[in-house]
């Protein structure tokens, strides 16, 4: 067989980040102030440089396109978006799953928070079914790892707790429920402080630790007995 030029391509990072507000999952989008696509709402991303890792590409992303540092963040998938145009090379794009609190701040420049659900369409370049992949993966991982914490500040009550899960899943969960699961599973623990939010008795302030949890049974056993196996191997 003989040799071929390799067919060149441009990588780029671009992020689904995620937060909840009062009226749900919402993910952030700025609008592209330049071709291609000019004008419209995308997510923030940029093209690698030379020297960086794909983490420090996305996390500069963050920063200069929303103003956001201080985000958990992992490798959600790689799309092709080939065969290119003279507008835009072939680019790999490498898409991030990220979250960050309501109380962060506000975004910068461009950029604002959508709803999931309300998002503007359609979204330049395929964004919008990198929206979709990064919902899906969010909804799964909040079932059986305690992702859905990283959407909360350090101290929250149990009710802004489960608000938190009744967003990412859009779905409701029995109060009883819930609150016997988490605190059965050790993941969360008492501050000592209180939060009040009109009548009534104020509630506990809890924080994140760094036991697992996952909302369902079966997910449960098998979140234990990782965790038992990882402590065994130790």
């Amino acid at each position: 067989m003989g040799r071929w030029a390799p067919d060149p391509a441009h990588v780029a990072v671009d992020l689904t980040l995620f937060t909840v507000a009062e009226d749900g999952l919402r993910v952030l989008l700025h609008r592209r102030p330049y071709a291609p696509e000019e004008g419209r709402w995308a997510l923030p991303g940029s093209f690698t440089r030379p020297g960086e890792t794909l983490d420090d590409s996305a996390r500069r992303a963050l920063a200069d396109k929303a103003g956001f540092t201080d985000v958990w963040l992992e490798q959600l998938a790689t799309y092709d978006q080939s065969p290119g145009s003279p507008q835009r090379p072939r680019t790999v794009s490498v898409v991030h799953l990220a979250l960050v609190d309501a109380d962060a701040g506000r975004p910068a420049g461009e950029a604002r928070w959508w709803p999931v659900g309300g998002r503007p369409e359609p979204l330049a370049f395929d964004h919008g079914r990198f929206v979709d992949a990064g919902v899906a993966r969010l909804r799964a991982k909040t079932r059986y790892a305690p992702v859905a914490f990283q959407l909360l500040p350090d101290d929250f009550t149990l009710a802004e707790l489960q608000a938190v899960h009744e967003a990412v899943l859009d779905e409701p969960l029995d109060v009883r429920n819930f609150r016997r699961d988490v605190l059965a599973s050790g993941a969360v623990e008492e501050t000592g402080g209180t939060r009040s939010s009109g009548r009534g008795r104020p509630a506990k302030l809890y924080r994140h630790t760094s036991a697992p949890f996952a909302l369902e049974a079966a997910e449960r056993r098998v979140a234990s007995r990782i965790a038992e196996e990882s402590g065994g191997a130790g």
